[in-house]
């Protein structure tokens, strides 16, 4: 049976998995090495002394932009919401609104008549994950506590935000 792997970060998954729960990639066959060939060097991984130049300027270590000499890439921080409906991304090119106009989901919110039109954003630099209540009527919440409307508040892996009333999410993804 043909090994599974995300082909985004390269981790190994189970034959029966639909997709990575840190990159929501749909998972490919891990490509099988020639047993008769000399195993390959490991590939330097992001993080962790991982650059193989003797010279290497950084100390071994990526900085958060990545390495221009070596090419190495520090991996952000793979952020979602998983609502009823599945997983939506969160991407650290733009914030992800809630609400019923000018966002992602807004067809799916037809059920959530208390969600606002501009209801919440929600923003990823990489590592962080923030919510900011967009001065909606009905509020938003992080594990049932309220957050203060235009301010932004930390939402880390395994907390539930709430929109309003009865729209849930629970927040996936690395917590560095």
């Amino acid at each position: 049976m043909a090994r599974m792997m995300c082909p985004g970060c390269k981790a190994d998954m189970a034959a029966a998995t639909p997709y990575c729960p840190a990159c929501f990639l749909t998972p490919v066959p891990r490509p099988q090495q020639d047993e008769a060939a000399p195993a390959a060097a490991e590939p330097p991984k992001p993080g962790g002394g991982s650059c193989l130049d003797p010279d290497c300027r950084h100390g071994g270590e990526a900085p958060p932009d990545g390495c221009r000499q070596c090419g190495i890439r520090v991996r952000a921080a793979a952020m979602a919401l998983r609502f009823d409906w599945g997983p939506v991304a969160v991407g650290t090119d733009r914030p992800l609104v809630v609400g019923r106009e000018d966002s992602p989901i807004a067809d799916r919110l037809g059920e959530y008549t208390n969600i606002s039109r501009r209801h919440a954003e929600i923003r990823c630099d990489g590592t962080t994950l923030t919510v900011v209540d967009l001065k909606s009527t009905n509020g938003t919440f992080i594990n049932d506590e309220r957050i203060e409307p235009g301010t932004p508040a930390r939402a880390r892996p395994g907390d539930r935000v709430r929109f309003a009333a009865r729209l849930e999410a629970l927040v996936t993804g690395d917590d560095r």
